[in-house]
Order: C-alpha cells, then sequence, then structure tokens
C-alpha cells in the first residue's frame, strides 16, 4: 500500500501536552456539549463533580507515588524530587536567645484564639478594643445557635434565605 495514500493517525494522547484546554478539548469529544445552553451548563456541572472527584483520585495517588519514591530512595536521570521548604521562625531560638523581641512578635492564630476563650469573650474584648460602631458593621449570629436559642417556629421568623451563588446549579426538571 503506498504511504501517501494513508489517513494520518492522530498524535498519541501522551504525546499531547497536558493542558486544561487539551483535557477540555479531550472531553469534549468523547462527551460533546449541547448547543442549549441549560444542557450545556448542566454537562460542565457534571464535569466539574467528576474533576472534583478525580483531583481527590489523583492527589491520593500522587501522594501513594511520592512515599514510594521516597521510601526506596529513587533517582533517576530524568526526573528529580523536589521538596520545597518553607521559611519559618525557629521560636524556641528565638525564645531563649532573644526573649524581649519573642515577647513582642509572639501571637496565636484566630481559630486558636476561639478556640481557647470562645466566640462571645472574642467579641466583648473587639468591642473593648475597636468600639461598638466599628463591630456592629460584621457582627454575625451563628444559624444553630438561633435553633438553640427559640423554638423552630419562632426561631424560623428570624431567618431568611439568601442565594448561595457559587453553589448555583443546574437541575433536571421533573418530568
Amino acid at each position: 500500500m503506498d504511504e501517501s495514500t494513508l489517513t494520518p493517525v492522530a498524535a498519541p494522547l501522551t504525546s499531547l501536552p497536558l493542558t486544561p484546554a487539551a483535557l477540555e478539548i479531550l472531553l469534549l469529544e468523547w462527551w460533546p456539549a449541547s448547543e442549549d445552553v441549560f444542557a450545556a451548563a448542566y454537562r460542565y456541572q457534571e464535569f466539574l463533580y467528576c474533576m472534583k472527584e478525580l483531583r481527590l483520585l489523583f492527589e491520593a495517588r500522587h501522594k501513594e507515588l511520592i512515599a514510594a519514591i521516597r521510601s526506596v530512595g529513587l533517582a533517576l536521570a530524568e526526573f528529580l524530587l523536589d521538596i520545597p521548604t518553607d521559611d519559618v521562625v525557629n521560636t524556641d531560638l528565638l525564645k531563649d536567645e532573644l526573649p524581649d523581641v519573642y515577647d513582642d512578635l509572639v501571637f496565636i492564630q484566630a481559630s486558636d484564639a476561639k478556640r481557647f476563650i470562645g466566640l462571645k469573650a472574642l467579641y466583648a474584648i473587639s468591642v473593648e478594643t475597636a468600639g461598638r460602631d466599628r463591630v456592629a458593621k460584621v457582627e454575625r449570629v451563628n444559624l444553630q445557635d438561633l435553633k438553640k436559642a427559640l423554638p423552630a417556629n419562632e426561631a424560623a421568623r428570624y431567618v431568611k434565605k439568601e442565594p448561595h451563588e457559587s453553589l448555583t446549579k443546574v437541575v433536571r426538571a421533573a418530568e
């Protein structure tokens, strides 16, 4: 058979650059999106769900593979294991050698303060420190606390529906 009559074959998938755009093209070749905007939005919504689950699967697999590489101490000329580091303060050394500097700079995370002294105490400290007018702009009431404090029918009166745009989704209409 003459080579000029052969139909060219697409490059193997492994030779394509791995990019989000390339994956979108590949996915849409296998599962095309409709011209209808609702159906297309629904298809992309399904893709998003699958990608979220796939991300978890890939992260777990990646972690397993890195652990295997580290445990055996594998090395290849083509690949290196790059373990980035973060600069962090050696608090024990700073506390020992420069206790005054340590005392001036030491703090705890807000989440730890919340755990240690509670939201009500943090609220009172905030009002005392920043003033009621400033704090009032960011005041909140926890929905679960409201439901515990009032009977259900009374609590419901103080609850409103607010759109949660990031959770907007397309659902199939009941047939």
